[in-house]
């Protein structure tokens, strides 16, 4: 995929981190294609930015900090929005050796929840997502329609 969707890298292209069945996951850039099945088949898909990354060696998992200009679904109650803010808030969790730094620009995440938490699936820079859900509108071969705003 030339977009470099690389997991853990949220600054450069975008990030992914494949769920794999029975909870193995894999840190590799999604291809379009799963971009385009995340979108239909994630837990949460969120439009936002990174506020902050911290890690913990113990649990060999990072969390990222998202300020959200759009909660567009989420299975559970991760995202938030608090009376005074306009953004929605939440974390979500990705493997340490994925190693995700911050990055500045707009993503939309895209996951699955365990026991409460968010766990990291696709983040495309927004921009990038659009792209490719445009030409496959076009083509015909999206599995949902998306809104688009």
């Amino acid at each position: 995929n030339k977009k470099g969707y690389y997991s853990g890298c949220l600054q450069a292209g975008g990030s992914c981190q494949i769920m794999g069945r029975g909870g193995g996951a894999s840190c590799r850039p999604c291809s379009d294609t799963e971009l385009l099945l995340a979108v239909c088949s994630s837990d949460f898909v969120v439009r936002g930015s990174i506020s902050s990354v911290s890690h913990n060696s113990a649990r060999q998992t990072s969390q990222v900090e998202v300020s959200a200009a759009r909660v567009y679904w989420q299975r559970g109650g991760v995202f938030e929005r608090h009376a005074a803010a306009p953004l929605w808030r939440g974390h979500i969790v990705t493997l340490l050796q994925c190693h995700v730094k911050p990055g500045d620009g707009e993503f939309l995440f895209m996951g699955s929840e365990h026991f409460g938490e968010a766990w990291l699936g696709c983040a495309p820079r927004y921009k990038d997502f659009l792209s490719v859900y445009k030409t496959a509108w076009a083509a015909r071969r999206n599995s949902c329609d998306f809104p688009l705003d």
